[in-house]
Order: structure tokens, then sequence, then C-alpha cells
């Protein structure tokens, strides 16, 4: 379900120069997120959330990708010993 976000002025400019062409804006924010390196640029968007931890987050996003990595290797490893 769609959601409503407000952006300042200068908030939405440096979204928009972040996007792609064909990028949507959610897809813009979700390519951001996930990718990690350009969370800087997500910081000039506005204040931080009260309570927010950075390294938690990065903690949890590497934990997630572990786990991932590792259903994908077992899949591959199921995959291959059934030909």
């Amino acid at each position: 379900m769609p959601k409503q976000v407000q952006l300042s002025d200068d908030a939405y400019a440096t979204l928009a120069a972040l996007k792609r062409p064909a990028e949507s804006f959610s897809d813009t924010v979700r390519r951001l997120a996930a990718s990690g390196k350009d969370l800087g640029a997500l910081r000039r968007l506005g204040p931080r959330l009260p309570g927010w931890d950075d390294e938690a987050f990065h903690r949890r996003g590497a934990e997630a990708d572990r786990k991932a990595l590792g259903r994908l290797l077992r899949g591959r490893t199921t995959a291959g010993s059934r030909r």
C-alpha cells in the first residue's frame, strides 16, 4: 500500500538528483538503502530519527545478507546433487 512522505524542497531535490531516468522514487529509495554505498546521500534528506543506530542497521543488514547467501548456496548444493 502506498504511503505519503513529506520532504523539504532541498531533500526532494537531492532524491530527484539520485533518481535514475527509468526509476520510480520508491525504486530509488530501495536501491540506495540496499546498496549501503549511497546512505550518505540519504543522510542529507533530513533530520535523523530519534534512536536511529547506523551500526545496528548495518549489522542487521550484513546478517540478513549472510543468511540469504547461505540459503542460496544450500539451494545450489541441493539442486546440484539432484542432477
